[in-house]
Formats: C-alpha cells, sequence, structure tokens
C-alpha cells in the first residue's frame, strides 16, 4: 500500500481538524504486523466507539484498527475524510463519523455484495483498488469519470472491467451478468449501484471476509 502521510494522520490521529473534525485525541497508530514480528495494531487502544461495525468496518476490533482501515480506504481512493463523512453542522469542520451519507452507502455496499460478487481473473485479492486507479496507476474515486463520462464508461467496462474481472463462481463476465441484459435491449438496465439482485450470484459479505 502506497503511504501518502496526510491521509494516514487524517484518518488515524485526527490532527487535521479541517478535513476530519475535532475529535479526543487517540495514540498513534501502530504499524501492521511486519514478517518476522507479532504486533497487534488494538494493543492499547481503546474500544470501538460503537459496535458492531458493518460494511467496510465489519471486521474492525478497536478504535486503532477502526481508523486504520480507514487510512487504507482512504488511500485506495486518493480521498479524504470529508468525502464521505459529513458535517454535524453544515459549514463547519467537524465530522459526524457514525451518520450515514450516499457515499458511505455505496462504499458498504460495494464492499458487501460488489466486491464478493466479482473477483480478479488473475486470482489476486479484490480490493478498492482493484478498479480505482486511473490509466496512469493513480488512485481515483470516480473511475468512470466526474461527472460520468458515457465513452469513457463504455470503454472501461469493455476494455477492463469484463477481461480484468469474473463472476464469483470464475464465470465470464458480460455486461448483462450486472445489467440484466444486454445494450440496446429493454432488458437492459443501466443502473448498477446499490442494485444487488443485478449482481452475479454471491454471498453477502460478512466478517472475517474482505472489506476492501
Amino acid at each position: 500500500m502506497r503511504s501518502r502521510h496526510p491521509h494516514l494522520l487524517c484518518a488515524v490521529t485526527l490532527l487535521a481538524a479541517a478535513a476530519c473534525g475535532s475529535r479526543p485525541a487517540v495514540p498513534p497508530v501502530a504499524p501492521p504486523a511486519v514478517a518476522g514480528q507479532e504486533h497487534d495494531v488494538c494493543e492499547g487502544s481503546p474500544p470501538l466507539p460503537h459496535a458492531p461495525l458493518a460494511g467496510v468496518l465489519r471486521n474492525a476490533r478497536c478504535d486503532q484498527d477502526m481508523y486504520y482501515s480507514m487510512s487504507q480506504v482512504m488511500d485506495m481512493l486518493g480521498v479524504e475524510c470529508t468525502y464521505c463523512h459529513a458535517a454535524k453542522v453544515e459549514g463547519q469542520s467537524e465530522r459526524d463519523f457514525p451518520a450515514m451519507t450516499p457515499k458511505k452507502e455505496i462504499a458498504n455496499w460495494m464492499s458487501v455484495h460488489l466486491m464478493q460478487a466479482v473477483k480478479p481473473a488473475d486470482g489476486s485479492p479484490m480490493k478498492c483498488s482493484s478498479c480505482h486507479t486511473d490509466e496512469h496507476g493513480r488512485p481515483v474515486a470516480k473511475i468512470l469519470g466526474d461527472p460520468r463520462n458515457r465513452t469513457r464508461a463504455n470503454e472501461w467496462m469493455s476494455l477492463v472491467m469484463v477481461k480484468k474481472f469474473v463472476a464469483a463462481d470464475g464465470s465470464r463476465l458480460k455486461c448483462k451478468s450486472c445489467h440484466v441484459g444486454t445494450p440496446g435491449t429493454p432488458e437492459y438496465r443501466p443502473t448498477v449501484i446499490l442494485q444487488t439482485d443485478q449482481l452475479p450470484k454471491h454471498e453477502a459479505g460478512a466478517k472475517g471476509t474482505a472489506a476492501f
């Protein structure tokens, strides 16, 4: 994972109040375990502020683990806390982290359903960064353009999506694997996000499954 320190500090220590809002200080996050060494990121950490957590954070075990997980997601998407977390009071910097927002809903849905319904054809682990990179390999939240570029979306789906990934059962992906019908037919459904019933057959991501 590529580390960008401003993101890590924002998610873990929350010292960047302008991005994440004020919050009681927490100890610096411990690094992940290194080969040959044993370290538990939850050692000395406060418990989760509210539990159980779901979606992207379904595997978080403690406060530091939660923020370390968020820093990884931020790094893979190239965003700040403010991208998904709404302000407690409009116009102010303090974030309402537990509150649901449209982008949090999408992120959790992708983690629980989309990432379980498809997988990389080369057998590599499925991660946010499996899709969320630009043509130069840099992290990007909106892979189809912002606002969405229809031409770019069609090219990405036909040149990347259906070639780089397969369905959860290993079968080949086609347009209708997620869009129900092929483009130009009455059955075709352009929207896939949050449409769980349209995805290839899969088991919803539960605690212990890869979340991001």
